[in-house]
């Protein structure tokens, strides 16, 4: 069960990299990935969302012992804090949740009991009463959750549907609002899910037939505007990351270049689909100049007439007569990797 949960995400992952491949979209952000364990934390007066301008910090955490912390955590700092309000009362936030998921991270290294051992042992170390107690309840439940998240993914196998995967999704977030308080869910996962319905319903627009590419991408544009602003820029860097993939794709198999316009229009539109041409054009005229200079420099290299320093001075002419003083400064090392793409069999 713990190596089937740690494996949850990239099965995730992958199911839907298969639709990508076929005009979906980006997987939605993993709902798991840390182990769970039975727990017998007390019960605690309930800990508090933020709501006003004072809140106090727990002291910062620091790096791991040595002793103790697994390898893959060595020299790293606890990704987040613990915030309290001024009765020492736990509020509910976001680096909660990262805060178990770095310790929990570490299941295959050390035993899941010394994962979550040393996790209460960070909450000992940085709470007192009675945000400690709050903090241990907490984890209970997360712990909890992510038990029934196996076993959920047992009874909803993975499968490259869109429907499965809304049906998945779905029963995901019935789960979490049955283990957790509406404060606790929406603090916890929001982002995720925020994320995760942008994912599908694009998904949805580029598979539907009745909407041409200038449509589909006028819809997405609209999806990604109404993301709140923290995920709009990491939806529009996974969209560009969606596109390269695809069109790399779809001209390693062939593919023209107007069945590479008809794929950018859906995906970003007809201007953005124009810049990303100029730019095409651009990168082949470098690329033209460029191995245009190499075969020029391997003659010079090749002639016995020439000594070295003659060598030197014609290639160097050939740089300043090839290339602006901007364009000299990267040509080395596009040069180098040039020849080691000729040279990689």
């Amino acid at each position: 069960m713990k190596k089937l949960l740690l494996l949850i995400p990239i099965a995730l992952a992958g199911v839907l990299a298969i639709l990508l491949q076929t005009g979906g979209a980006p997987a939605p952000a993993a709902s798991g990935g840390t182990p769970d364990t039975r727990t017998d934390e007390p019960p605690a007066p309930p800990a508090t969302t933020p709501t006003g301008p004072t809140i106090l910090h727990a002291p910062p955490s620091g790096a791991i012992a040595a002793k103790s912390r697994p390898p893959s955590l060595a020299g790293t700092e606890v990704d987040g804090r613990f915030h309290l309000d001024t009765a020492g009362n736990l509020l509910i936030t976001e680096d909660i949740r990262r805060i178990f998921d770095y310790f929990l991270s570490t299941l295959g290294e050390v035993t899941l009991e010394n994962s979550a051992l040393q996790l209460r042992g960070h909450i000992a170390e940085q709470l007192q009463a009675p945000a400690e107690s709050q903090a241990l309840a907490l984890l209970a439940q997360y712990l909890d959750y992510k038990r029934q998240l196996v076993q959920l993914e047992r009874d909803l196998p993975l499968q490259a549907d869109l429907n499965a995967l809304g049906q998945r999704e779905a029963a995901v977030q019935a789960l979490r609002a049955r283990i957790f308080s509406p404060e606790v869910h929406q603090a916890f996962f929001a982002s995720d899910e925020a994320y995760n319905a942008f994912t599908l319903q694009r998904l949805a627009i580029q598979r539907d037939d009745n909407l041409d590419p200038a449509a589909k991408a006028a819809a997405v544009e609209q999806l990604r505007n109404n993301l709140p602003d923290a995920l709009q820029a990491m939806a529009a860097s996974q969209l560009q990351a969606d596109l390269r993939a695809q069109v790399g794709a779809l001209q390693a198999a062939g593919g023209s270049p107007e069945q590479v316009r008809q794929l950018r229009q859906q995906m970003v539109g007809a201007e953005a689909t124009a810049r990303l041409e100029t730019l095409d054009r651009q990168r082949l005229q470098w690329q033209q100049r460029l191995q245009a200079y190499l075969n020029e420099k391997t003659r010079i290299e090749a002639n016995d007439g020439l000594s070295d320093s003659d060598k030197a001075a014609a290639i160097g002419r050939l740089q300043e007569e090839g290339f602006n003083p901007q364009e000299r400064l990267r040509l080395q090392a596009a040069a180098d990797l040039a020849e080691a793409r000729r040279k990689k069999p």
